[in-house]
């Protein structure tokens, strides 16, 4: 089974897997990060390795953070490349989390994808489910039913 983990600043990480497990029901091997104003930064990286040596099954890890380039992106890039050659191939960081990327990743760890498929399918989803509606798109639409 396909670990996950969901780091965030803030309770964030814990809203999205508390939605995604009122939306699907009990999810399993899903672990979050949290990073509060108070927090040494440089801990985050231990707190990386116990998650991932948690969630691991051998199948591979998605860490999902908030922000690329930031405090936990960083960390979480600095943990992976400190575990051995073959862990890092299984491991993947992916920036920009949210609930939709999120709920995927739980129903590909479900259907036992492979890591290299789920990863793919949770940033296809990601680019997917980003929609934009204004009353003023809608204009020229008035007649379209729900």
């Amino acid at each position: 089974m396909i670990g996950i983990i969901v780091a965030t600043h803030g309770k964030m990480c814990d809203g999205i897997v508390s939605a995604a497990d009122l939306i699907i029901g009990s999810t399993e091997n899903i672990k979050t990060v949290n990073l509060f104003q108070e927090d040494n930064v440089q801990d985050l990286n231990g707190k990386f390795l116990k998650e991932i040596k948690e969630v691991d099954q051998q199948e591979g890890v998605i860490i999902f953070v908030d922000l690329a380039g930031a405090s936990l992106y960083n960390q979480a890039v600095l943990a992976v490349n400190s575990l051995t050659a073959e862990q890092q191939k299984k491991v993947h960081v992916i920036a920009g989390v949210n609930l939709p990327m999120v709920i995927d990743a739980i129903n590909q760890q479900m259907i036992n994808s492979s890591i290299q498929e789920a990863v793919a399918s949770v940033i296809n989803e990601a680019q997917r489910g980003i929609v934009s509606w204004s009353a003023e798109d809608s204009e020229d639409d008035e007649e379209e039913e729900f």
